[in-house]
């Protein structure tokens, strides 16, 4: 297995990618890729029916969605089990909750057989004036009854909340030089102004052993003048590239990144960095899947500003 830092590398560079599961493997006859397809989009709009539904506040409807021994197990770690259970509950929460919107990524969809498939993902609910309440990521097991795809069981995952879109005012700490070492490891940020500080360029290195570095690259933060979000650009010495998208939190920053590996799959995360004083940051990569498939979460690993 990698290293937490080599991970931390393979992350920020490439920095990673959602898609979903490969449709049809080399050889696969028409026939089963089209069936395949069909089963994508049939579960697709069964996930689609399940937001229109909880948007309206239609709790029976939401229900319906489940089978009959469906499971749910909240971000809480609150149990439900059954339909008339999780309808039930539904129904409160929208009694409690009436103007709550809710907005789901699918980040992943494997098929184990034509009848059964695991979906992952990641949801927020908003205010009536779109600013989010909560958010998290999810699992869910879906079988197909009846033709139709219904939930099985879904389980979710809490994730931080973006306080406000971040300006280059609030990326200012991140200019410097930052270190993290184990063993033989070591891992090397240097963020700087570019372009008369229209850009941030983070250049990176990670070494195994030796004083030659093993990987590296690079990585370029602007603002994108069509949307005005604060999003990155990734090139990585093993030929991997990706795109990240920034959010402010109350204590640094959280990266949703995509991207691609150099075999060709792709890849997805979210990266938090915490600030934890002027001179340590905490870094973490969470809700991380390469092809499709659901990877563990990466340990923290801790960097130190290097004294200029």
């Amino acid at each position: 297995m990698r290293s937490a830092i080599l991970l931390m590398v393979l992350v920020v560079s490439i920095s990673p990618a959602a898609g979903f599961a490969a449709e049809g493997e080399k050889g696969a006859d028409r026939a089963s890729l089209l069936a395949q397809s069909e089963s994508l989009l049939a579960a697709r709009s069964s996930a689609k029916e399940f937001v229109t539904a909880f948007n309206r506040g239609d709790a029976k409807a939401v229900g319906n969605l489940w089978t009959a021994d469906g499971e749910y197990v909240d971000e809480n770690g609150r149990a439900f089990r059954g339909r008339e259970s999780i309808e039930k509950e539904y129904a409160a929460f929208f009694a409690r909750h009436p103007n709550l919107k809710l907005e789901t990524t699918v980040s992943s969809m494997k098929f184990l057989n034509a009848h059964a498939a695991i979906e992952d993902g990641t949801s927020v609910l908003r205010k009536a004036d779109n600013s989010p309440v909560s958010r998290a990521s999810y699992t869910a097991f879906l079988l197909k009854e009846g033709g139709k795809w219904l939930m099985a069981s879904v389980r979710e995952y809490p994730l931080p909340v973006p306080a406000a879109r971040p300006n280059f005012r609030n990326l200012d700490w991140l200019i410097g030089t930052w270190t993290a070492a184990k063993d033989s490891k070591k891992l090397q940020f240097v963020y700087r102004w570019i372009a008369d500080k229209k850009f941030i360029e983070l250049s990176y290195s990670a070494w195994d052993q030796g004083s030659l570095p093993t990987r590296s690259g690079i990585q370029v933060i602007g603002i994108d003048p069509s949307s005005g979000e604060v999003v990155s650009w990734s090139f990585d010495s093993n030929g991997g590239y990706g795109r990240g998208l920034w959010k402010l939190l109350k204590k640094g920053l959280m990266v949703e990144s995509s991207g691609t590996l150099p075999d060709g799959a792709s890849t997805a995360s979210t990266d938090i960095l915490s600030r934890m004083d002027d001179n340590s940051i905490r870094w973490q990569s969470v809700n991380r899947t390469v092809a499709g498939q659901r990877l563990n979460d990466s340990e923290p690993v801790v960097l130190k500003r290097k004294a200029q």
